[in-house]
């Protein structure tokens, strides 16, 4: 009988050991997951935040103790001239290609203008094949055509030139590109 009671004292040892493990590593995962994924906020009367302070330089101060103005300096533009001061009109066919059954051009113009037309004449060699008219739109900064959708059935297959006459005011422009139907 002697050998059986200590085999009952060991399994209740081992069953004690491991219990005691078990809840010790549910302790450890616990306050790994508290610290690493719940945010802990900071106790009252302590920033975290490090102000900083900038020392801005003395004023200066004419005869008469104010403080002077000083002048900004002008921006310059380096990227060219105003296009809005050119005397003619620029832009170019931002899209210019066959849609469903359309062919559908679109133009962006340089210039804001509050109104004019543009006129759309689609040539092969020295034969005009479609014209079109519309209202020129301005936008914010430019303008633009209202847009052109040319049935493809009104014109043949092959390279064609297209011409976009611009007017507005006094001023005019020429806008050309070019494709295969």
């Amino acid at each position: 009988m002697a050998k059986r009671r200590r085999k009952q004292n060991r399994k209740w040892i081992f069953r004690i050991f491991f219990l005691l493990l078990v809840i010790a590593a549910v302790a450890v995962c616990y306050l790994v997951w508290d610290s690493y994924f719940n945010e802990k906020e900071a106790p009252k009367g302590e920033d975290t935040v490090t102000p900083v302070v900038e020392e801005k330089d003395d004023a200066v101060v004419d005869s008469e103790g104010l403080p002077e103005e000083i002048e900004k300096e002008e921006t310059i533009q380096y990227d060219g001239g105003d296009p809005n001061e050119k005397e003619s009109l620029t832009g170019a066919i931002t899209y210019l290609g066959v849609s469903g059954n359309d062919l559908v051009v679109r133009v962006n113009i340089d210039q804001y203008l509050s109104g004019g037309d543009c006129e759309m004449n689609i040539v092969r060699g020295s034969e005009v094949l479609y014209t079109s008219m519309v209202p020129i739109i301005d936008s914010a900064s430019t303008s633009t055509c209202e847009g052109f959708n040319v049935p493809v059935e009104k014109l043949s297959s092959g390279k064609i030139q297209v011409n976009i006459n611009l007017s507005s005011g006094e001023r005019i422009g020429i806008i050309s590109g070019e494709t295969e139907i």
